[in-house]
């Protein structure tokens, strides 16, 4: 019962957030521009389920398994729906195709929880690197917590792995996943006719971060787009802009992969994942 309640709770505010942003607003959702917004949904979506495909098949080979494409593309798209469950859905999907594959659930948690610490890390410092224009006391926190992250994370992968390579391949996917998500905040940005800066948009990305870490919300309902308005002020951007462009960001992504995630949910013919030969 009290799963259904947080869930509640969690979309009325996130719907509060939205009505407030557009009341505070109005202009901003009267002539969207459709040109980037086009292009966040046809582009910036497909781009990202690609590198969370290959950020899976990387991570599972922390742990000498190897999953194919298809494989890695039905186990992050389903993890992806399964975070607006009011538990850390992504993670329990993950570490449970790890765990069918053949690792333990003690290794599975472990490199799944590692990947996580690498998007901390490098979003951090991405965020904080932009930040130093605008906010040099913030700008030096972020960094901090990047860099101290990272250190965790690379410390930890030696007792993992043998194979450092891999880490490479995930800093680099990792990195390349901050960076498309600051660009479809920034086309979301635009879309909602607010010309905003690719850096402040650059900005914005640290709050995907803290909406994942809250994983009692589903999906950190409303925390992303919360924690987008209150950085927003910081780098001269309007908090409701923020937090619209942060709504219609998570808004878009779900229209696309939610359908494609019953697709795969509804395969009663697949079994358990198995590892690739």
């Amino acid at each position: 019962m009290w799963l259904r309640v947080v869930l509640i709770v969690a979309a009325i505010g996130f719907v509060l957030g939205i009505y407030l942003s557009y009341r505070a607003q109005p202009d901003l959702l009267s002539n969207p521009n459709w040109g980037p917004l086009i292009a966040v949904a046809v582009i910036g979506v497909p781009v990202t389920v690609a590198l969370n495909m290959l950020e899976f098949q990387a991570s599972a080979k922390l742990v000498g398994l190897r999953f194919s494409l298809v494989q890695a593309a039905e186990i992050t798209i389903i993890g992806s729906v399964a975070n607006m469950l009011p538990i850390p859905g992504g993670t329990m999907v993950r570490v449970a195709a790890l765990k069918a594959a053949g690792t333990t659930v003690k290794r599975g948690t472990a490199v799944t929880l590692l990947v996580s610490g690498l998007w901390i890390g490098i979003a951090f410092l991405y965020s904080g690197l932009w930040l130093g224009v605008s906010s040099y006391q913030l700008a030096l926190l972020f960094l901090a917590i990047g860099i101290a992250a990272l250190a965790v994370c690379i410390f930890l992968s030696a007792k993992l792995a043998t194979d450092q390579s891999v880490m490479t391949r995930l800093l680099i996917i990792k990195t390349g996943l901050v960076f498309v998500d600051a660009a479809r905040i920034y086309g979301c940005l635009h879309a909602l006719g607010h010309l905003a800066l690719f850096s402040q948009a650059s900005v914005l990305t640290v709050s995907s971060v803290m909406g994942a870490a809250v994983s009692i919300v589903p999906a950190g309902l409303g925390v992303r787009e919360g924690v987008a308005a209150l950085l927003a002020p910081i780098v001269a951007l309007p908090a409701a802009a923020a937090y619209l462009a942060a709504s219609l960001n998570r808004i878009i992504g779900l229209l696309i992969t939610t359908p494609v995630a019953l697709f795969f949910g509804l395969q009663s013919k697949r079994g358990a994942v198995k590892p690739s030969e």
